[in-house]
């Protein structure tokens, strides 16, 4: 198997530099590189740079797979808006890594299966990047994709983190990053029982406008100054942000939450889950082939009565068939014989099939080719 390797950076943020862009040209002669983007395929050798390097200095998002079934993604984000010690409960040994590089957190995602019957699957990042998106508006789903990902046995004990709103209604990019880490279905749908609906897990328009109207003249003219004048690119976010923790931090706290499962627990129901799955559509393809079965025979005994009356006829076109001789010709016999046997059956006149049978059997006893032809059709039943 030949080797392949596929490597997209993405800066969102803030475009490259003409001394960035030279450097990353020192690393590799033969990729795409724009002030955007860092593209390169690779059927031999590997990239001459170190990604986490490059994630820290240059890039918000990068996507990594290979044909050995090797899966990575990153994301960049700013610290101030997801720092890393809210969302540590997240964090998987195997499959996401949280960590803090400057200003930024820095969240890794991987998936490692081998794979050696890779058929050529691509990947895009650009389906992926609304994710930053969606973590910088307090979305948390594709956090918990990571922790979930993690899960392979019934043996884990690690505690379930927080399970975030959604869960049972992934939009495109979630959806995509739920295929990219190889979440099974029955996991996936574990996970989201526990899931309430998204629209009910953030504050409606009349809360922002209780929020707003409680805040006195001169602090809406700072933060509306401070809208304007920001330099950064996510003020509003950050507004936001701050707007939704205080207005949660108003709600009074709710009893009695469920108890955390572990990993092995949603992994075990996950198991049962498609144990339940496969049972199901082992009866959906028996109930299919039941009625499918039932169709063919309908049509079946439908050709067989338009066949009556007509039984002499058929027996003599046999007899011209046979003395052909010719293997075709063999074929065609024994599947009208077929016919008249099944006819014989269907009017209860099988007894006179089978005399008239050892009577042509008998006649053409020498050709040994015709007679185990019968006896394959079990046509002397």
């Amino acid at each position: 198997m030949s080797e392949y390797q596929y490597y997209e950076f993405l800066a969102l943020d803030q475009p490259l530099t003409n001394a960035q862009m030279a450097e990353l040209r020192r690393c590799s002669t033969r990729a795409e590189i724009s002030s955007t983007r860092f593209f390169n395929e690779y059927h031999w050798g590997d990239l001459k740079g170190d990604p986490r390097r490059w994630m820290e200095q240059y890039f918000d998002a990068f996507l990594y797979f290979a044909n050995w079934g090797s899966h990575w993604l990153m994301l960049r984000l700013p610290a101030a808006l997801l720092p890393p010690h809210q969302i540590r409960d997240y964090a998987s040994e195997e499959a996401l890594e949280i960590r803090q590089a400057g200003d930024h957190t820095i969240l890794s995602f991987t998936s490692e299966i081998e794979e050696p019957d890779w058929e050529g699957e691509s990947y895009a990042l650009g389906s992926l990047v609304p994710l930053r998106a969606a973590l910088i508006a307090g979305d948390r789903r594709s956090l918990y994709l990571g922790w979930l990902s993690g899960i392979h046995d019934a043996e884990d004990l690690s505690p379930e983190p927080s399970v975030p709103p959604g869960l049972a209604e992934l939009d495109a990019a979630h959806r995509a990053l739920a295929d990219f880490l190889r979440i099974g279905p029955d996991l996936l749908a574990v996970a989201a029982e526990r899931s309430g609906p998204l629209q009910d897990a953030r504050p409606d328009q009349a809360a922002f406008a209780g929020w707003v109207q409680a805040l006195s003249p001169t602090h809406k003219d700072a933060l509306l100054t401070e809208l304007l004048v920001s330099a950064g690119p996510y003020p509003l976010a950050a507004l936001r942000q701050r707007a939704e923790r205080e207005l949660g931090a108003a709600k009074p706290a709710h009893s009695g939450q469920p108890e955390r499962r572990t990993a092995a627990a949603l992994w075990i129901r996950a198991e049962q889950l498609a144990g339940e799955r496969r049972a199901h559509a082992a009866r959906e393809r028996a109930a299919a082939k039941t009625r499918q079965e039932a169709e063919e025979a309908a049509r079946r005994r439908l050709y067989l009565q338009g066949l009556r009356g007509r039984e002499d006829t058929l027996w003599h076109t046999i007899e011209t068939l046979i003395e052909t001789r010719q293997t075709s010709s063999y074929g065609q016999a024994v599947s009208k014989l077929q016919d008249l046997r099944d006819l014989a059956a269907l009017d209860q006149q099988t007894a006179a099939f089978i005399e008239r049978m050892a009577v042509l059997s008998a006649k053409h006893e020498r050709k040994q080719s015709l007679i185990r032809r019968f006896r394959e059709a079990k046509l002397f039943d």
